[in-house]
């Protein structure tokens, strides 16, 4: 499952480890029993780490899922992130049995697999270098890179300048009085705190003005040719530099931004200034004085290059054609191979900074299995001569967790057409049914679901909850609901082991995923019969995420809402703006007139060059603001009138 676009664009990686887990555990516990209002006293699916494994005996469909899952989760595959050649075998292995299964390849194709290229940063180049008046600096032990980093040389003399905030809801900005423009700015991190180390600003944690997106762009709109960051000086936490995060088409900033290690910082103010840092950290934090200057005799140079890297992904797919006059319609039901291999952003173990196999048992080897499972008994019911009124396309998706990027590829360049598909089904971590409670979403994309699924429940022991009616959320139904797809979720709940090692086969509930394919079974040769139906784009704003497009601020705070969905995976040195794949239903965008592949390059006076732009043009909007957006559209520039919707 993807945090990132159930978040977007809060700030994308910068968040992930501190709130997300709390993030999703708020979204998806309060599910609630059908037809029953929500409730925040329904018992929360953050579940202890339990041995899940049920006593009874296993049943020939549990077993074939237990042996996929095993291998989908062996330390073999390496937790099948992109950069490992987990990721292959577990391809070909989805391949080979939907060989097994006798499905074929869909039609144009000559076989299970869909290749595409994606872009991506994989690191700092060995080009890269920074010096101070003429004295190299050693990349990783004085100085790093960091995410949201620009590209490029740059050369001027060093302007301190606190830490780096521009924050007009608090009446405080580091850069006023002080002349940036063709400088290098030297900031620390975080935000002004007070003496226990707490932010002057934030209610319970950093603003949004502590975040590296907003410093960078705050530089950078005052005219500095390179942001250098470091700890401030009473900062009492390791002084470690981070490397950068892999990216994926997110765009980066405007301008390079580095940080380099607190003693250096330190000693350059203090040689330039005769001043003590820790008193104008003192000074900043107690009256809320910004202390910004020029450091005397101070130059510093530097060039920022990354590597790019194209990797070679592919989505993996068959079907059973369907027979009738309705043949050439079709059912999906997909689920995500991909996980987070050796950890990295997404990771929640030790902030994400560990190396162990993250093994991906319920996300989504669950999904992955029973999907393979179902293909094997229907497979084996169409080769003894069962036909369905529809064909049913198995697709398992690559990079889901980079962004939904498999899946949207596929939508953006589908095998049949999309309106040929009458809906699709998702199982996105299926492995960890507790109390029978499996949480659906998206009944509300289409007039009819909402029964199927009652009748297909009807005389299985799950009980059906809740997550959200709509078809928006962080998994690849997602991506066919902006097609206006109807979809449905399954997901049996999060838990302390989610996007950490420990999400090991040992722990899944087979009999529960056992549980889940029928269900899921009933539910596609249902729908491979109900009427088509036009897609219920009013759902969506009751989905899982309402806000894409501006999900930040406080707790507590008013949050304006866009509700575009960012184009992933595209290069973005080859997008000036945010090129979006869609809008969510009922949304700002879809009342303003956006459309797929539209290119925000305005918000009122505001250019916007990335995510990073519009995001941070969103945090500064409230509900019920009055924007005019500059668009290109087919290559010509439009504006368009939007009144921002609340982010609930």
């Amino acid at each position: 499952m993807n945090l990132r676009s159930l978040r977007f664009p809060n700030r994308s990686i910068r968040t992930i480890c501190s709130i997300g887990s709390i993030l999703c555990v708020l979204i998806f516990s309060l599910g609630c029993s059908r037809h029953t209002p929500a409730s925040t006293n329904h018992p929360t699916t953050l579940a202890a780490t339990t041995q899940l494994a049920s006593t009874a005996p296993f049943s020939a469909a549990a077993v074939a899922m237990q042996q996929s899952v095993n291998y989908l989760a062996s330390d073999e595959l390496e937790g099948r992130g992109l950069s490992t050649e987990g990721i292959n075998l577990a391809a070909a292995y989805i391949a080979g049995n939907f060989a097994g299964a006798k499905l074929q390849p869909l039609p144009g194709m000559s076989n299970y697999f869909q290749p595409f290229d994606l872009n991506s940063i994989e690191g700092i180049a060995p080009e890269t270098a920074l010096g101070i008046n003429c004295k190299p600096l050693k990349l990783s032990d004085q100085y790093t890179v960091l995410s949201y980093s620009g590209e490029g040389a740059f050369h001027g003399p060093v302007v301190f300048v606190g830490y780096g905030v521009t924050n007009p809801a608090q009446h405080y900005d580091d850069y006023a009085g002080i002349d940036v423009k063709g400088k290098v700015a030297l900031a620390w991190r975080f935000e002004p705190m007070d003496t226990a180390g707490k932010s002057r600003f934030g209610k319970e944690d950093w603003s949004d003005s502590a975040h590296l997106d907003s410093k960078v762009r705050a530089a950078a709109e005052h005219g500095a040719v390179a942001l250098i960051l470091a700890n401030p000086p009473k900062f009492k936490g390791p002084d470690t530099l981070v490397y950068m995060a892999q990216g994926y088409g997110e765009g980066a900033g405007a301008i390079p931004m580095l940080r380099v290690k607190q003693p250096l910082a330190d000693d350059w103010i203090h040689t330039a200034t005769g001043l003590d840092p820790a008193a104008l950290e003192d000074k900043i934090g107690g009256a809320l004085t910004p202390q910004s200057q020029s450091l005397k005799d101070t130059d510093i140079a530097g060039k920022v290059v990354l590597k790019h890297t194209v990797r070679h992904l592919e989505n993996v797919m068959g079907y059973l054609p369907g027979s009738g006059p309705h043949a050439d319609e079709y059912v999906v039901v997909g689920a995500h191979y991909d996980h987070l291999g050796r950890g990295g952003p997404g990771s929640l173990a030790m902030r994400g900074h560990t190396h162990d196999i993250h093994h991906g048992a319920d996300d989504n080897a669950s999904g992955t299995a029973t999907v393979l499972e179902l293909a094997s008994e229907m497979g084996r019911e169409y080769q003894n001569g069962h036909r369905w009124p529809r064909s049913i396309i198995f697709m398992t998706f690559t990079a889901e967790e980079e962004g939904l990027i498999g899946s949207m590829h596929w939508v953006n360049h589908p095998s049949v057409p999309l309106d040929k598909i009458v809906a699709m089904v998702n199982l996105d971590m299926v492995g960890r049914l507790r109390q029978q409670q499996l949480f659906i979403g998206g009944e509300g994309t289409a007039a009819s679901l909402e029964s199927i699924l009652n009748k297909a429940d009807e005389g299985l022991p799950l009980q059906l909850k809740d997550v959200g009616r709509g078809g928006m959320g962080p998994s690849d139904h997602m991506s066919f609901a902006i097609k206006k797809v109807p979809v449905l979720f399954f997901f049996t709940g999060l838990h302390v082991d989610y996007h950490r090692p420990t999400d090991t086969a040992d722990k899944i509930n087979y009999n529960g995923m056992a549980e889940v394919l029928d269900l899921t079974k009933r539910t596609v040769i249902a729908l491979t019969h109900m009427p088509k139906e036009a897609y219920v784009t009013a759902a969506d704003a009751h989905s899982m995420s309402m806000g894409l497009g501006g999900d930040t601020g406080a707790a507590g705070e008013r949050r304006a809402s866009l509700g575009v969905v960012p184009s992933y995976g595209e290069d973005p040195s080859d997008i000036a703006g945010v090129k979006i794949t869609g809008v969510s239903g009922g949304s700002a965008a879809e009342k303003a007139g956006l459309q797929e592949n539209d290119i925000i390059v305005g918000f009122n006076e505001k250019k916007l060059d990335n995510l990073m732009d519009l995001s941070a043009a969103l945090t500064e909007s409230k509900p019920g603001d009055h924007v005019k957006l500059k668009v290109i559209r087919n290559g010509k520039p439009i504006v368009l009138e939007a009144t921002l919707g609340e982010r609930k």
